[in-house]
């Protein structure tokens, strides 16, 4: 079985492509990484006619002082940028997040009444999966703590980096290993200071506090062979989310970066499905107190 629909309503069918001022589309990258890992969905919602854009975080696309010298508020203020930015040129915006990056997205669904639609794949909600060890993870907890270690200790990932897909699994290695310093230009970042996790512990205690004020539809997507976070943290967002159209689908055969791996085509499918109801719907759907406004 390639896909099973969890729990919730099930979105539309995809249907003929839409024009560029129905619905324009944030894709937003996960932490540490680059909206290189984003380009397979991206090319799939431009092909249907939808507006995409694909913001860069503050502090990535560069080296580690750069993304050190960033918070999770940073971040946020990017995404913003782009969803402002779209809201002006089309007539519903909807937020499509990878990992810690759906995060932002749930924040900014509370927050702008633009935002009529959210898409959270491979959501980050603090339940590691198997490559994630207990030790590990009271240690980053622990260090998350502490200001002065947090900006020095890092790790290093190794493979298979959040993918099933061994072709990739290869080339990132032999980037990591040209760079020398567990960076590329083109997949982002493989060395995780502290710092950096401290920084997504506060974005997701953030959006912990704001989800059962978001009220826009949401679609959540996870696979059960994701090796980073668990599947749990797509049920545990789901119970949490004041939405009443919310659905989960979980996925086989990838793992945490969906969106390049080798199911990106079923996830693209099933994205622009999700997608399509904001063509006709009316803006303003996800203003925080539910009701429609501009």
């Amino acid at each position: 079985m390639r896909e099973q629909r969890l729990l919730g309503w099930p979105p539309p069918r995809p249907k003929a492509p839409v024009e560029e001022e129905g619905a324009g589309i944030v894709l937003v990258h996960g932490i540490t990484g680059t909206p290189t890992e984003m380009r397979p969905l991206a090319r799939h919602l431009q092909q249907l006619g939808y507006r995409v854009d694909r913001p860069l975080l503050a502090g990535h696309g560069e080296g580690y002082q750069e993304i050190l010298a960033s918070t999770w508020r940073d971040w946020l203020a990017s995404v913003r940028s782009s969803v402002e930015r779209m809201a002006a040129a089309t007539s519903q915006v909807v937020v499509i997040g990878l990992s810690a990056g759906g995060l932002l997205g749930v924040l900014l669904a509370e927050e702008q009444p633009c935002v009529s639609g959210l898409a959270l794949l491979s959501v980050h909600f603090g339940i590691p999966g198997p490559r994630i060890s207990s030790t590990d993870r009271l240690l980053s907890r622990l260090l998350s703590c502490l200001p002065i270690l947090r900006r020095h200790w890092s790790f290093v990932e190794r493979p298979p980096y959040g993918l099933k897909d061994t072709r990739l699994q290869q080339r990132i290695t032999a980037a990591i290993r040209d760079s020398k310093r567990g960076e590329t230009a083109k997949y982002g970042l493989f060395r995780t200071y502290a710092e950096t996790l401290h920084q997504v512990y506060q974005l997701e205690a953030a959006a912990r506090r704001v989800m059962s004020r978001v009220r826009c539809p949401t679609l959540m997507i996870h696979s059960l062979a994701d090796t980073m976070l668990s599947a749990h943290n797509a049920t545990a967002v789901y119970r949490l989310l004041g939405s009443p159209k919310k659905s989960v689908i979980l996925l086989t055969d990838c793992d945490h970066v969906m969106t390049v791996d080798l199911q990106k085509h079923l996830v693209a499918k099933q994205v622009s499905a999700f997608v399509r109801q904001f063509a006709t719907t009316p803006r303003g759907y996800g203003n925080r107190n539910g009701t429609n406004g501009h």
